[in-house]
């Protein structure tokens, strides 16, 4: 039997949820409820509803979600609206702390059921590199989750290399998700901020690092990127194209940027089975795992069902069920 890893699940911090039950903030945020009552992030002037009441269940209900959906195994990361890049290098490192050391206690209680991505205060990269050090000497612990940009910077920005090379060098699985969106104010209606801003700042953030020569600085680094790569595998061969007629866009990458693409890790999360055979076809199914986007509304439900219902070979989706994330992550 395959176990089965789903390398794409969000934590809303237990601790935020206690604060709001006091009337306290947590870290810049205070937490209220819509009329469904779902949970409203409030940061400010900034409102964003999360998908449904289950960011409030327990970890015990999450556990029967999971055996209801076939999943064996969570891997744990802080929802991305709480990032907090924003905050002072003190507060963002405290933040980060905290809900580091809740998954731990997660995985401590539960060890055959979580594992975890440590979020890192990405506003001081030296901070970040001292806890990304931290994380990694926690059992359970597999890798660090980011934004797929940092206060709008690229990740192929020299300020933020550091990072991924300590990253490289402790054999963390960096996981980049959409946070902080930068289109944004351009898409305030009919939730086009998800389903159109997150995917091109998975692309953006694909785009910049190929063309910014990270893959070739650091051949060794892992990296997995939420929601099949946003469009990157649909757009490679304009990127590809680019690299071709324009000097600009081979200054830093030694190949075409279709050469790169089999060297990244992604999530199954797609949507329909033709993209996910595209996926599959595009990068190769050993670099395709499992993710769901647990609890949100955007994400996958019944995972396992759905990925059995799809073309891929018995061996396909074994690999993707959780094949891949066991041989990568030694779980």
């Amino acid at each position: 039997m395959t176990k089965v890893i789903d390398v794409h699940a969000h934590l809303l911090p237990r601790s935020a949820i206690a604060a709001a039950e006091t009337g306290s903030g947590w870290f810049g945020s205070e937490i209220e409820n819509d009329d469904l009552g779902r949970p409203i992030i409030v940061t400010g002037d900034r409102r964003e509803v999360m998908g449904g009441k289950a960011h409030y269940e327990s970890m015990e209900r999450r556990i029967e979600r999971m055996d209801e959906g076939g999943v064996d195994m969570q891997i744990l990361s802080l929802n991305p609206i709480f990032f907090r890049y924003y905050l002072g290098s003190d507060d963002g490192a405290a933040a980060s702390r905290s809900i580091n050391d809740e998954i731990a206690g997660f995985i401590t209680q539960w060890p055959d059921r979580f594992a975890g991505y440590g979020a890192l205060p990405m506003q001081d990269p030296n901070r970040a590199i001292e806890e990304m050090e931290r994380v990694m000497q926690i059992p359970g612990m597999v890798g660090v989750s980011v934004g797929t940009h940092v206060d709008e910077a690229n990740w192929d920005e020299p300020h933020l290399f550091p990072v991924l090379e300590a990253a490289q060098e402790l054999g963390a699985l960096v996981f980049f998700h959409p946070s902080d969106r930068r289109l944004e104010t351009h898409l305030p209606r009919y939730h086009l901020h998800n389903a159109i801003a997150n995917p091109t700042e998975t692309t953006i953030a694909i785009g910049s690092m190929i063309f910014g020569g990270v893959f070739d600085r650091l051949p060794d680094l892992k990296t997995l990127f939420a929601h099949g790569g946003g469009y990157a595998c649909w757009a490679v061969a304009r990127f590809d194209h680019a690299y071709e007629v324009r000097a600009e866009a081979r200054q830093h990458a030694a190949l075409f940027p279709s050469e790169y693409l089999s060297r990244l890790w992604y999530d199954s999360l797609v949507h329909s089975y033709e993209n996910l055979r595209r996926l599959v076809d595009v990068v190769g199914v050993d670099r395709v795992m499992l993710g769901t986007d647990f609890p949100a509304d955007m994400g996958q439900v019944d995972p396992v069902s759905w990925i059995e219902g799809s073309d891929l070979s018995d061996d396909e989706r074994i690999a993707v069920l959780g094949g891949n994330a066991a041989d990568l992550l030694d779980l």
